[in-house]
């Protein structure tokens, strides 16, 4: 009997071995993943700028940790408070007025003027910076060779 429930404990340090190894290299590959979407994302609204681009002046209406809000004037007496509010928001201050380039066609891309998607490379990669170091460990301490009895060697007394 005792073997039995032996065997069931080695099975079930197995399974929660490999679960542990699996949801490490998912949490990780997830990381990555939103990582380079968030830039992929910021690369083609940049471009979507860069291709109809417009250019004036905004009063930054809102700031808050997440995102600054602004409003301004998008020519033909269109007055726009994009939705989203500004990309690449960082240093701005409510009231201050700033230059911002946006997408005539869709005024709600906006952004700061002389910013581009590189700003968000840091924040971006941020979350993975941390994330996969802790993976790894979390991977590495449900290895099957850590938790591998190390064989037992005889000892030899010079007696």
């Amino acid at each position: 009997m005792s073997r039995t429930l032996e065997a069931r404990r080695a099975r079930r340090s197995v399974r929660t071995r490999w679960i542990v190894r699996v949801t490490a290299v998912v949490i990780a590959a997830f990381s990555l993943l939103t990582a380079v979407l968030i830039l992929v994302a910021c690369f083609v609204n940049d471009q979507r700028i860069d291709r109809d681009m417009g250019s004036t002046t905004a009063t930054v209406t809102e700031v808050t940790d997440r995102r600054a809000a602004v409003e301004f004037d998008a020519g033909g007496g269109r007055h726009v408070r994009p939705v989203t509010g500004v990309f690449y928001p960082i240093g701005l201050i409510e009231g201050q007025r700033v230059q911002v380039e946006f997408r005539r066609a869709n005024p709600d891309l906006v952004r700061v003027s002389g910013r581009s998607w590189t700003v968000a490379v840091v924040p971006a990669l941020s979350i993975p910076a941390v994330t996969v170091p802790l993976a790894a460990l979390a991977y590495a301490a449900a290895s099957p060779r850590v938790h591998r009895p190390s064989p037992r060697v005889p000892r030899t007394d010079p007696r």
